[in-house]
C-alpha cells in the first residue's frame, strides 16, 4: 500500500490544516439519514419509522464493508481519484435521500453511502494520523478524530432538526449537499493526483465474498428493525430473514477460508486483543443506545425532537473531556484496561442518575450531568477499545480490523440492543400499565375528577412507562458492575501474577 501526500507542494500549511479539517468533519456527519431529520421525512412521508431505521443501520454496514474493501481500491486507484470517488458518491446518494419517496430507495443510497464514503475518509484519516504522529501511533489521533465524529454527529443531528421544524426536511440536506460541494472544490484545486507506482488490478477482489457479507448483515438489519412490529418469531418473514442472513454468513466464512486474497482475514480472529476489543465493543451496545432517555424525554416531559436533539449536546463537553483524558493517558503510557474499568463505570453513573431521575418533577438542566457523564463515557471507551483492538495490526490489517469495528460496534452491538430494549419497553409498559391499573380504585378515582377519564389515563401510561424504564435500567447497572469488575479484577490478577513470575 503507498502511502502519499495529498497536497501539492505549493499548498501552504495554514490553508492545508483548514481543508483537512473540513474534509474530516463534513466526510464524518454527511451521513444521508439524520436522527431528527427522520421523523419528519416518515411523518410527511406517510410511512413507518422502520426503513429509515433499517437505512441507519445500513449506513454504518456500509462503512464497515467500505473499509475492509479499501485495502483493495489503495493498490488500485491514487490518492486524488480515491477521494472524489467517495465525495462524489456522497453528494449523489445524499441527493437521492433528499428527493426520493421511496424508503426502500433510502435504505439502499444510506448502504452504498456508507461504502464509498470511506475511500475518502481513508485518504485524509491518514494525512491527519501522519500531522499528529510521523510514526503512525494511533492513540496520539484517536482522541481527535473521535471527539470530532462524536461531536459533530451530535452537532449536525441538531442543526439538521433545526432546519427540519423551521422549513422542512428536505431543507437540511440542502446544507449537507453544499458542504459536500464545497468538498469537492477544495479537493480539485488542493490535492494532487500521486500515480500509483505499481497497479494492481481489481479482477481477483473477493466480490462474491463482500456480497454474502452484505447480503448477510442486510439480512439480519431487517430482522432486527421490523422484529418488534412482526412480532418476531411468529412471524414467517422474520425467521427468513434470520435463516438467510445465517445462511449467507457461513457460506461467507467458507468462502473466505478458501480465498488466497479475501475480503476479511480470518487469521484476525486468532488475535487475543483483536476478539476481546470485538467483544467490548459488543458490550458497549448494551450502554449507548439512548432509548430509556429518549422515551422519558418525549413521552413524559413532553419534549419535542427539536428539544430532544438540543439535549445531546450536554454530551460534548463529556465527549472533549474523555478525549483529553485518553490522549494523556496513553502519552503517559499507562494501561488501557483500568481506563476501560473507568470508561464502563462512568456508563454505570449515567444510567443510575437516569434510573434515580425518572420522575415528572425533571427539568431540561437536570439532563446536563448524567449526558456529561454520557458523553465521557462514549469519547472513553471508543477510543480505548478501538486502540486495544488494532494494538500492533499492521496498516493492511488495521482496515479490515477497522472495518470490522464498525460493523460491531454501530451496528451489531448498539443496533441489536437499540431494538431489544425497544420491544422491551413496549412489552414491559403493558405489563406495569395492567398492574397500576389493577391496585388502582378506577370508580373513587372518575367520582373525585369529575370524569376525567383522558388524563387518568394518560398519567397511567406515563408511571407505566417511568416503571419499566426503571426496571430495565436497574438490570443494565448490575450488568455494567459485574463488566467493570471482571475488568479490574482480571486486570489486577494478571499484575500481580507477572510480578510473582518476574516478566
Amino acid at each position: 500500500m503507498e502511502l502519499n501526500d495529498l497536497f501539492y507542494k505549493w499548498v501552504p500549511v495554514f490553508v492545508r490544516l483548514p481543508v483537512l479539517f473540513v474534509l474530516l468533519f463534513v466526510i464524518l456527519v454527511a451521513n444521508g439519514v439524520f436522527l431528527g431529520n427522520t421523523t419528519a421525512m416518515f411523518s410527511s412521508l406517510g410511512e413507518y419509522q422502520e426503513p429509515y431505521i433499517q437505512a441507519s443501520n445500513a449506513l454504518y454496514i456500509g462503512m464497515g464493508l467500505g473499509l475492509m474493501f479499501e485495502t483493495r481500491l489503495k493498490q488500485r486507484f491514487s490518492n486524488k481519484e480515491l477521494l472524489l470517488y467517495g465525495l462524489s458518491m456522497m453528494l449523489l446518494m445524499n441527493i437521492i435521500c433528499a428527493t426520493t419517496d421511496n424508503s426502500s430507495l433510502t435504505v439502499i443510497a444510506c448502504l452504498f453511502l456508507g461504502f464509498s464514503k470511506m475511500a475518502a475518509l481513508v485518504e485524509v484519516y491518514i494525512i491527519w494520523l501522519y500531522i499528529w504522529s510521523k510514526k503512525l501511533d494511533s492513540s496520539r489521533f484517536y482522541p481527535f478524530v473521535y471527539s470530532t465524529a462524536l461531536c459533530g454527529l451530535f452537532l449536525i443531528t441538531w442543526l439538521t432538526t433545526k432546519l427540519a421544524s423551521i422549513y422542512n426536511w428536505r431543507y437540511a440536506y440542502i446544507g449537507i449537499i453544499i458542504l459536500i460541494l464545497i468538498c469537492l472544490l477544495l479537493s480539485l484545486l488542493f490535492v494532487e493526483n500521486h500515480s500509483l507506482k505499481k497497479k494492481i488490478p481489481l479482477y481477483q477482489v473477493d466480490w462474491i465474498g463482500l456480497l454474502l457479507l452484505a447480503s448477510s448483515l442486510m439480512f439480519f438489519d431487517y430482522a432486527l428493525v421490523y422484529g418488534k412490529v412482526e412480532n418476531w418469531f411468529d412471524s414467517s418473514k422474520i425467521i427468513t430473514a434470520l435463516f438467510a442472513s445465517v445462511l449467507t454468513l457461513l457460506l461467507f466464512i467458507k468462502l473466505e477460508l478458501s480465498l488466497k486474497r479475501p475480503l476479511l482475514d480470518l487469521k484476525l480472529f486468532k488475535i487475543r486483543n483483536f476478539r476481546l476489543g470485538l467483544f467490548y465493543f459488543l458490550l458497549l451496545g448494551i450502554f449507548v443506545p439512548s432509548t430509556f432517555h429518549s422515551a422519558f424525554s418525549s413521552s413524559i416531559l413532553q419534549y419535542e425532537m427539536i428539544q430532544n436533539t438540543a439535549l445531546n449536546l450536554y454530551m460534548l463537553p463529556g465527549i472533549i473531556t474523555g478525549s483529553v483524558v485518553c490522549y494523556f493517558w496513553y502519552w503517559k503510557k499507562y494501561d488501557a484496561e483500568p481506563l476501560l474499568f473507568i470508561g464502563f463505570l462512568a456508563f454505570v453513573l449515567y444510567h443510575s442518575i437516569m434510573y434515580s431521575s425518572f420522575s415528572v418533577n425533571f427539568n431540561s438542566d437536570d439532563f446536563i450531568l448524567p449526558l456529561f457523564t454520557k458523553g465521557f463515557a462514549m469519547a472513553t471507551l471508543y477510543i480505548a477499545i478501538g486502540l486495544y483492538t488494532t494494538n500492533k495490526l499492521a496498516i493492511g490489517l488495521v482496515l479490515s480490523a477497522g472495518g470490522m469495528m464498525i460493523l460491531i460496534r454501530s451496528f451489531l452491538g448498539s443496533g441489536t440492543f437499540s431494538a431489544l430494549y425497544s420491544y422491551l419497553l413496549y412489552a414491559e409498559r403493558i405489563k406495569h400499565f395492567v398492574a397500576i391499573a389493577g391496585h388502582t380504585d378506577t370508580t373513587d378515582f372518575l367520582a373525585k375528577q369529575q370524569g376525567n377519564v383522558l388524563n387518568y389515563y394518560k398519567n397511567l401510561q406515563a408511571q407505566a412507562l417511568l416503571s419499566a424504564s426503571k426496571e430495565i435500567s436497574g438490570y443494565i447497572i448490575i450488568i455494567g458492575i459485574v463488566i467493570s469488575l471482571v475488568i479490574i479484577i482480571n486486570y489486577t490478577y494478571q499484575k500481580v501474577k507477572n510480578k510473582s513470575t518476574g516478566d
